[in-house]
């Protein structure tokens, strides 16, 4: 009897232990896999948000939108991940999701520029009222190129120029081509094309038209408007500063741009009382030590007379062609000579790594220098020392993904250096950086673009919005109303997001 029980046990007893051994490996490797998952998602930029109940339901809602998207897309054989911004954009316009984020708060714009905000059909729309406004027909020149827009004074015409009015009055097709001229297309993500020499091309068409006061005034107001139009309650512009003109006084000072500039926000609180602006003093990475000198000298003149408006200083320009950050090295330790001189702090807020090349150094600067945001940043996850120091030094990157794009430095959207960024815990905030210039207006595009490629849930999309003003220029007083402002607004984003989908 004991025998068969012996047997028993060995033919039925040992595979049952078998099985729980495995079974006992299955859930300690679960258990490793688990907390390997909450470890990777404690390290991410939002590791911190808590969501409430309505924002957890708004992101179930949002994700199977999102699916449905795209399996309408995937459907329909729409190449959405092999397709540029440009192709995608009517897709992107009639999407639920799209009219989602136009109906989000989105706080702050960190990253934009003087000459890409407002729309370019308004420029030409805005700029034709003006019997002084013409445009250069002809072919290009070491003065102008084709497209060309400027005021000049009857009589003191350059040959080449027709009038604007006129000329779209005798070809109403003419108003077509000076759009395609003044925005940027990538059509084709395979294509080669110099985008930079492009790109510049577009602000030179308009950089006659900008500083004509009148226009000037006209302009900002709507680029402005435009960005309030789409929940956007804060601006900073890398401000490139021109003096000013009419022609019945000639020339302004630089100041004037400023309390122009406070003139036309005044103006605009009195219908949104929340409206804030800041002023990046930028200038050109192709100029000299000597001339970024004077440069400099010139923004702690006005940071003294305006320390409300003029929040920093940057370098602008393609990187590939300018000079490096290091090169500055003089420039970046009188730094603290000159605030000494002028009773004033300058903090910087450069171009950094706006480039697929490791050869492009500039992000090592930033770490070591007084910046408090990084514009673009796209190579910073090459140098990891360098992205564990911003991270520790908590600086924010300033992220544009549809100018990344049409520049030419990222295709497929999934593959944006954004994303490794904000896994490992570097923050960030979502910009346009010139929308008007790539044919569109504020910020819902690139939140979208955000959100559907990078994968993103509302936890990840709170962060970016509150980023945006926790890191602006604000001071602590401004910054305390601006995210009050904008929480009562997330508040009822959430809630009315909610009740439109059901």
């Amino acid at each position: 009897m004991m025998r068969k029980y012996f047997t028993y046990v060995l033919l039925c007893g040992f595979p049952l232990l078998g099985a729980q051994t495995k079974v006992d490996e299955q859930s300690a490797y679960q258990q490793k896999w688990t907390l390997l998952e909450r470890e990777n998602a404690a390290m991410a930029f939002d590791a911190n948000i808590q969501l409430s109940d309505a924002e957890l339901a708004l992101d179930k809602k949002l994700f199977q939108v999102r699916r449905k998207f795209l399996s309408e897309a995937e459907q329909q054989k729409i190449p959405i991940y092999n397709s540029s911004f440009n192709q995608i954009k009517p897709l992107i316009e009639n999407s639920p999701l799209f009219k989602v984020f136009q109906t989000m708060p989105k706080g702050g714009l960190l990253h934009t520029h003087s000459g890409g905000l407002a729309s370019m059909k308004w420029v030409i729309s805005a700029a034709r009222k003006y019997k002084e406004c013409y445009v250069f027909v002809q072919k290009d020149t070491k003065e102008f190129i084709y497209g060309q827009l400027a005021f000049f004074e009857t009589g003191k015409v350059p040959q080449g120029f027709v009038s604007l009015d006129k000329k779209l009055s005798a070809q109403p097709d003419f108003e077509k081509e000076l759009l395609g001229l003044l925005t940027l297309k990538r059509d084709n993500l395979s294509s080669y094309n110099n985008y930079w020499i492009e790109f510049e091309k577009r602000f030179t068409r308009i950089n006659l038209l900008l500083p004509y006061r009148p226009f000037f005034k006209e302009y900002y107001k709507e680029g402005f408007q435009e960005l309030l139009d789409d929940k956007v309650q804060h601006v900073e512009i890398r401000y490139v500063f021109d003096e000013l003109y009419d022609f019945k006084h000639g020339k302004y000072s630089l100041e004037t741009t400023v309390t122009d500039l406070q003139d036309i926000v005044k103006e605009i609180r009195k219908s949104d009382p929340q409206f804030s602006l800041k002023l990046i003093y930028s200038s050109f990475k192709f100029l000299d030590p000597e001339s970024i000198e004077k440069q400099l000298e010139i923004a702690f003149t006005l940071k003294k007379k305006f320390p409300d408006m003029i929040s920093g200083f940057d370098l602008v320009a393609d990187e590939a062609a300018g000079h490096s950050i290091n090169s500055f090295q003089k420039n970046w330790t009188k730094l603290k000579e000159l605030s000494g001189k002028y009773g004033v702090q300058m903090p910087l807020f450069l171009h950094a790594g706006e480039s697929t090349s490791v050869f492009n150094k500039n992000v090592l600067d930033i770490s070591l220098l007084d910046n408090k945001r990084i514009g673009h940043g796209l190579n910073l996850i090459y140098f990891p020392k360098s992205m564990e120091m911003v991270k520790s030094q908590n600086k924010l990157v300033e992220v544009s993904p549809i100018s990344n794009q049409v520049l030419g430095y990222v295709s497929d959207m999934r593959n944006h250096p954004a994303r490794v960024m904000l896994s490992n815990g570097i923050q960030c905030s979502i910009n346009s950086d010139d929308p008007s210039v790539y044919g569109y207006e504020g910020l819902s595009y690139d939140f979208w673009t955000a959100f559907v490629y990078w994968e993103l849930d509302v936890k990840a999309l709170k962060k970016l919005v509150f980023n945006s003003i926790n890191y602006s220029s604000l001071n602590e007083k401004e910054k305390e109303k601006a995210l009050n402002h904008l929480n009562t607004q997330w508040n009822d984003f959430i809630q009315k997001a909610n009740s439109n989908l059901k």
